[in-house]
């Protein structure tokens, strides 16, 4: 196999494998054990020296970050000749996709790392609570938005088709609900994400992870 995905349980590798299920392009999964340090051992470091999962090694060199791998990835389906796509392929409702999936990883991600990593933003454990509680409450406003766009029937984030933007939104709800997220306030976006969930793309890469893990 000439791509190699290293990716650690739970977090939003799990993204890039349902990229890579979607297109149905053959790859390599390699864990990082996160809770041993792996992500900071020498030979990590000397394929990704930002630390940070996931990283798809590629025939011209390691690639990190999830829309970085997106669009590499959708190149090289294209120049395979196959069918699918992880984003609409032109014109508005790509720029849209794109939209979407830049909200996922620039301000979603972000709140998400504080919820659940606030140890690391501030070593004082007093200000832990604050720093959760301001990242829950900008989060409930954020999926206010989702909840306003699915109420009004769309059946994907960029329109009729799905896109990797609700992969990544997926596994950012999944995640906001570990750290304390209450669904119900969300009625449509709760619908959108059991469609989401069964999609094959997701259902796929949840295999791939529990098999490689």
């Amino acid at each position: 196999m000439s791509h190699t995905l290293y990716f650690a349980h739970g977090t939003c590798s799990r993204v890039v494998m349902a990229a890579l299920a979607h297109l149905d392009l053959a790859y390599q999964a390699e864990q990082v054990k996160l809770v041993e340090g792996q992500q900071r051992s020498a030979g990590y470091l000397a394929i990704n020296p930002k630390g940070k999962v996931p990283v798809l090694v590629t025939p011209e060199g390691p690639l990190s970050d999830v829309i970085a791998i997106a669009v590499y990835l959708d190149d090289l389906a294209v120049a395979q000749g196959k069918a699918e796509r992880l984003l609409p392929s032109q014109g508005f409702t790509h720029a849209r996709a794109m939209s979407w999936l830049s909200w996922c990883a620039g301000i979603l991600h972000p709140l998400i790392y504080r919820l659940r990593m606030s140890a690391r933003i501030h070593p004082d454990t007093t200000q832990h609570d604050m720093i959760r509680s301001a990242a829950m409450a900008e989060l409930e406003q954020q999926m206010q938005v989702a909840e306003q766009l699915f109420s009004a029937q769309p059946q994907w984030l960029a329109g009729a088709d799905w896109s990797l933007a609700d992969a990544y939104l997926l596994w950012i709800w999944q995640r906001a609900q570990l750290a304390g997220l209450d669904s119900s306030q969300w009625p449509a976006l709760e619908k959108w994400s059991q469609r989401a969930e069964q999609h094959p793309s997701w259902q796929l890469a949840m295999a791939i992870e529990a098999k490689a893990s």
